[in-house]
């Protein structure tokens, strides 16, 4: 952590007062506060900044407390110091991984920067100009106190007055970064626009992606939120001071596009950009409205990522409110100087009724509409009424007799509102898997609805062609009292299915779409049964800032020794690289008891968010099937050695499987299937001698090493996917080439053993966790070398290859289980120990073995679990592991018959890999006649 001295530096005392909701009293920025802990008339808590008894520091004088910025911590929340100092790093994003002592990295000051500070400075001098634009004098100072309004005097030495570039006086916005105070950009608002060439604004620094707010901090408390198009019109909003409710400007309508909108999630948004008239006829936009236009563009953006949005009604925005011919007010600085504080605030309270967003049903909708209905559709549109998760139905429309104004007789329809129905274009899995040109994508239609329930979050749901008109579908969204009507809604909405049309991939981490690598989050998917077909289809990747990466490898490297512990967290973020590698193994952690394999797996949990299914929930193959599919986000088995052997065959078939991807149907509507998430196998005993091949492991035993802290950051998740979208898919390729050669020249199958295939493969999969730990380093900033991660994890490697030399030949398991039936008497088929060609050597047709395995009904899991079920087969493995003594089959005597092509297996190579057979005295006695 900082020192105290460095977060004294660098913490505003006066604004670290705000963010803890300690009140300033009146009189300016020089006013006292009042006590956090008691009600007090008069202020009685001074902030003093530079002061030259008291320098930066703090009194209540009504306690005698004071001190630093930590002690005021500890005096409003009832922190201890160290709690204290946690809660500063976290509000104000200051990196942990410092040690004490060493200076806070300064950020390299920037041109933005400095006209920032400059604009800060002369700030007071903007206040008359934004009360001249109707600005309040509370709004005023709010802003200028998060020092996000300042004033701007600068003007070109070399551009004369009245050409473009000259300046002048102009209001300054300061566009922050959200959740930091890092400076991004600064708008310039001229005072006089003719001074400049009659350029009304300027920018300085980043536009596209960022937008501006009064205070970033009101705007993340906020239940409501407006979206304007300038700063000024941001303003008169806050001015309004609606209760819960801030104002985003976009800074361009271009933004609409740009900017990453996640912070608004759970909130209602409401937007009201410009009420621009349409373009007049001869114009190469003849019939657009910019700003109408970019609201339902927003609109869709918004809908899309499920966050509540609705459009103001501006069809009332009239110069003279009681006159209807009256010209349009344009935007909402204009209506403020217009009409005042009190109609504006009434004016943004009132939302759009209309069906489709954007699309009025009455005579007051101009220009080019946003979607065309026919005479029969738009005959029966204005009918239909909402709210924000309410629909209603005109059922006939009456004449007040006294106004002589109808009046609409409304019926309820249903208990929410159709925020939009759009076709969704679903990408085929190989599309999805691979990057190649998709020739088979799916279409299905995606209902967006909000209702009451669930507040402003919007709910999805996604239907087949044949389900779109199913009332009964469309009900569990909420109750409908008029299905006849609501039947004529939906045909209605089948028009806009273009408006919001997108192809999108149903895979939940790293995925190909339309040709480039893409970050696909649970919310971003159109399954037809979520629950069922993915895991995470509900799953938002953990983000942070990427410095918390580092921090995070170092800890899990040091908790075990020798990377014990880093192992599974490489492989686990690697798992990502799939879509450019095209397979990623499964992984087994190994321990003995009380060795902390349990702690390490849910810390591993919490770190990456991913899911650890207990061995109740896989007691099927459809359990088991519905855990992995549709991401490349890993998931874990637990206890699998202890479901039926069953199920431990089908759980081991489908990770053989799942080692690359594969698409498989379900059910009677044929749901698709695809099967890709690595798997994490933990137990006392993994079933995993079959899979040994396609599988990492990391050993925890004796390698215990420090606690990690239990403040840990979550990875960064999101952003190291925002760094692999950047890879090029062949230089990745490359890249683990170079690294599998690497690995094989150091394993044990180098050398002599370099034909053992099942050994090359393993180190391939090691090679795929080693080059994801290449990228992680420098996506962390952190040297490749660092904690000898390489190293240890070629030793780990050698280790299992080692360890299962004979696990990875199939002849060995058939072999076992025939030792035992021999050493039981249960092997009926002619057999004898003998020596060939001085040799002890095991007498006996390979056809017999597997005969006897295939037929002896208690042995038929382990003959369904076998990959090999040919005498051929089993044979030629026999002679390539060098086990048959000789090159010819011998005959003998047993039990005084001839029998014919006996392959003579050595004893001695047999017990090089752990076979062993008790030899029987009596070679020819039967041994089913034995007592």
């Amino acid at each position: 952590m900082a020192s105290i001295e460095q977060l004294k530096r660098q913490i505003d005392l006066k604004d670290l007062a705000d963010r803890l909701g300690i009140k300033q009293g009146k009189g300016g920025d020089d006013a006292l506060y009042h006590s956090p802990h008691h009600p007090d008339k008069t202020p009685s808590l001074s902030i003093f900044i530079n002061h030259p008894k008291h320098g930066n520091g703090w009194k209540d004088h009504s306690s005698g407390e004071g001190g630093t910025c930590i002690d005021l911590v500890m005096y409003a929340m009832g922190l201890t110091v160290s709690e204290s100092m946690k809660w500063l790093h976290e509000a104000y994003a200051i990196p942990f991984d410092r040690q004490d002592g060493q200076a806070q990295p300064q950020k390299p000051k920037t041109l933005v920067d400095h006209i920032a500070a400059r604009c800060i400075g002369a700030r007071d001098q903007v206040r008359s100009y934004l009360a001249g634009r109707g600005i309040t004098e509370a709004a005023i100072a709010a802003a200028l106190k998060a020092n996000t309004v300042g004033f701007n005097e600068w003007v070109s030495p070399k551009v004369p007055e009245g050409e473009v570039g000259h300046g002048g006086p102009a209001a300054a916005f300061i566009v922050y970064a959200p959740g930091t105070r890092d400076v991004l950009g600064v708008d310039m608002r001229f005072f006089d626009p003719a001074i400049n060439g009659d350029v009304k604004t300027q920018s300085q620094g980043e536009k596209d992606g960022y937008g501006w707010t009064s205070d970033w901090r009101r705007l993340e408390r906020a239940r409501r939120v407006y979206i304007v198009e300038s700063a000024i019109n941001a303003l008169s909003i806050d001015s309004c001071e609606l209760p819960g409710a801030a104002a985003f400007a976009l800074r361009g309508l271009t933004n609409v596009q740009s900017i990453e909108w996640t912070f608004l999630k759970g909130k209602q948004v409401l937007i009201c950009l410009d009420n621009d008239e349409p373009f007049e006829p001869g114009h190469r936009r003849a019939g657009e409205r910019p700003g109408p236009n970019a609201a339902w563009a927003l609109y869709e953006v918004l809908t899309a990522q499920n966050i509540s949005a609705q459009l103001v009604d501006q069809s009332g925005w009239l110069k003279e409110l009681d006159h209807e011919d009256s010209p349009s007010i344009n935007d909402v600085n204009d209506y403020l100087q217009e009409h005042g504080v009190d109609l504006l605030r009434n004016a943004l309270e009132k939302t759009e009724e209309w069906l489709i967003a954007g699309l009025a049903g009455d005579a007051k909708r101009k220009g080019k509409p946003r979607v065309y209905l026919p005479s029969h559709d738009y005959s029966q549109y204005w009918k239909y009424r909402v709210r924000p998760d309410f629909t209603r139905y005109i059922t006939k429309m009456d004449k007040n007799r006294e106004t002589d104004e109808d009046k609409p007789d409304y019926t309820d329809l249903c208990g929410f509102r159709v925020a939009s129905l759009t076709r969704v274009s679903v990408a085929s899995s190989a599309s999805t898997m691979t990057g190649d040109t998709d020739h088979a994508p799916t279409v299905y239609f995606s209902a967006t609805v909000q209702t009451a329930r669930h507040g402003y979050q919007l709910t999805r749901k996604v239907f087949t062609d044949d389900q779109l008109h199913n009332v009964q579908q469309w009900s569990k969204f909420g109750p409908i009292w008029a299905p006849q009507q609501f039947s004529r809604m939906v045909n209605i909405l089948e028009r806009t299915a273009d408006l919001g049309a997108r192809t999108v991939a149903n895979f939940v981490g790293l995925a190909w779409l339309n040709g480039q690598l893409a970050i696909n989050e649970g919310p971003d998917c159109y399954f037809t049964d979520a629950e069922k077909q993915c895991p995470y289809h509900n799953l938002t990747f953990p983000s942070g800032p990427v410095q918390d990466a580092a921090r995070v490898i170092r800890a899990y490297q040091g908790t075990f020794l020798k990377n014990a512990a880093a192992i599974p967290l490489v492989w686990a973020l690697g798992g990502h690289l799939k879509a450019l590698l095209g397979f990623w193994p499964h992984m087994t952690i190994q321990a003995g008891k009380s060795a902390g394999k349990s702690t390490i797996i849910k810390r591993l949990e919490r770190t990456i968010a991913f899911t650890m299914f207990s061995g109740q929930s896989l007691q099927t193959e459809f359990r088991l099937m519905t855990s992995i599919a549709h991401t490349s986000h890993p998931v874990g088995w637990e206890e699998l050695s202890a479901r039926r052997q069953d199920v431990i065959d089908k759980a081991v078939g489908i990770l053989q499987e799942n080692y690359q991807y594969t698409i498989t149907r379900r059910g009677t509507d044929m749901t698709e299937f695809l099967l890709s998430a690595p798997v994490l196998l933990a137990g006392e005993d993994v079933p995993v001698r079959s899979l040994t091949g396609k599988i990492v492991r990391s050993d925890l035993t004796g390698k215990k090493g420090a606690l990690m802290p239990a403040d840990l950051p979550r990875f960064p998740v999101r952003q190291w996917l925002t760094y692999l979208t950047d890879l090029n898919k062949m230089d990745v390729l490359a890249k683990y080439e170079e690294l599998r050669d690497h690995l094989l020249a150091r394993s044990r199958a180098s050398g002599a053993s370099q034909n053992d295939d099942g050994a090359g493969r393993m180190a391939s999969n090691y090679a795929a966790v080693l080059l994801a730990w290449r990228y992680l380093a420098d996506f962390a900033g952190m040297d490749y070398t660092e904690g000898n991660f390489g190293t240890d994890l070629v030793a780990e490697m050698n280790a299992h290859i080692a360890e299962t030399s004979q696990d990875r030949a199939p002849w060995v398991w058939i072999m076992e289980t025939f030792l035992s039936e021999l050493d039981a008497g249960r092997f009926a088929h002619p057999n004898k120990f003998d020596i060939v060609d001085g040799k002890r050597c095991l007498l006996v047709r390979t056809s017999h073995i597997m005969d006897h395995l295939a037929h002896s009904p208690y042995l038929r899991e382990k003959w369904n679990g076998s990959p090999v079920k040919s005498a051929t087969v089993f044979k030629r493995q026999l002679a390539e592991a060098g086990v048959i003594e000789g090159k010819k089959d011998v005959e003998r005597t047993i039990r005084g018959n001839r029998a014919t092509h006996l392959t003579p297996l050595s004893l001695d190579a047999l017990e090089t890999f752990g076979l062993a057979a008790v030899e029987r005295d009596d070679l020819h006695e039967n041994p089913r006649s034995r007592p």
